[in-house]
């Protein structure tokens, strides 16, 4: 069986979110399974990033209620490269806001149905003030994640 692949693309730029990042990759790379993570910050992510893959994790920040600029400038960048092309693409994101995520939510659910991807889980909206047990819910969801896209149930 050939090995899935799983782009992870995200905006990390507090110490409280690269510790989140670092855990989606910690997570994936440990875990047992047969999967291969690529991870780019949004900034280097572009449409040939996008070959071969059989999952995609998000993570953002919010930002004056809304998503963070720089993933705002990745859809910007790559929206029409990616539209019809990568149609039924499993995804989840993640949201770190420190007011409640909703604006954010709303803006990259519509993009995701723009594109035709298939949100497989929930988004994880880790609002308020931080929190350590964000790492655990983090490390859970993306595990849940990448197991689903180890067994082809995604």
């Amino acid at each position: 069986m050939k090995k899935k692949n799983i782009l992870f693309i995200h905006h990390s730029p507090s110490e409280n979110t690269k510790r989140l990042s670092k855990i989606v990759e910690n997570k994936i790379q440990t875990a047992t399974l047969d999967v291969n993570l690529t991870t780019l910050n949004l900034i280097k992510a572009n449409t040939f990033s996008f070959k071969e893959i059989d999952g995609l994790i998000i993570g953002t920040i919010e930002n004056f209620g809304y998503m963070s600029g720089l993933t705002k400038d990745f859809f910007d960048r790559c929206y029409d490269g990616l539209k019809d092309k990568t149609e039924g693409l499993p995804t989840i994101y993640y949201i770190r806001a420190g007011l409640d995520g909703e604006g954010c939510k709303v803006a990259l659910n519509k993009i995701l149905i723009g594109l035709r991807w298939r949100q497989v889980l929930p988004p994880l909206i880790l609002k308020g003030s931080w929190q350590e047990d964000y790492l655990k819910q983090l490390e859970k969801f993306v595990l849940t994640f990448a197991s689903g896209i180890e067994l082809g149930i995604y």
